[in-house]
């Protein structure tokens, strides 16, 4: 017998959405309007989160119930042998304008690029995950905080 599925069923009405994290596949569920208003939960300063996000972002939920957003941003690892020339022909290829993009310190090649909030941020990593060089893209997520 293996171990306790702590996975819970997702909201009514909720459609899956996924993205590559590393070289797993994560899924999640967009609550459905009417879920995603109601959910009173409060967050780290106590204050009650009774709309979607406060910057509009839609709500979503994990496989253990967890309440995520998207707030918007992509974070990106390119291939770390790759020079300042070959990743600025990356984000032209890709269309994104280098006004978008910070350069990040957390590994070689690591970068931030700037989106709306919501969806955005979601399919823009999805698009990217499977082109040559990529070796992380990951939506910005935010995630409830439960104090225990």
């Amino acid at each position: 017998m293996g171990g306790r599925d702590t996975r819970q069923a997702p909201p009514e009405g909720a459609t899956e959405y996924t993205w590559q994290d590393g070289e797993h596949t994560r899924r999640v569920w967009l609550a459905p309007p009417e879920e995603a208003g109601a959910s009173g939960e409060e967050d780290a300063s106590g204050r009650s989160d009774s709309r979607a996000d406060s910057d509009g972002s839609p709500v979503f939920y994990d496989d253990s119930g967890r309440r995520m957003t998207l707030p918007g941003g992509v974070l990106l690892v390119l291939d770390p042998e790759w020079d300042e020339s070959r990743v600025k022909g990356f984000f032209a290829a890709n269309s994104i304008a280098l006004s978008r993009v910070e350069e990040e310190d957390f590994a070689t090649n690591a970068y931030f690029i700037s989106t709306d909030p919501g969806l955005p941020s979601l399919l823009l990593a999805n698009e990217l995950a499977d082109e040559e060089g990529v070796l992380i893209s990951s939506p910005n997520w935010r995630s409830q905080v439960v104090l225990r």
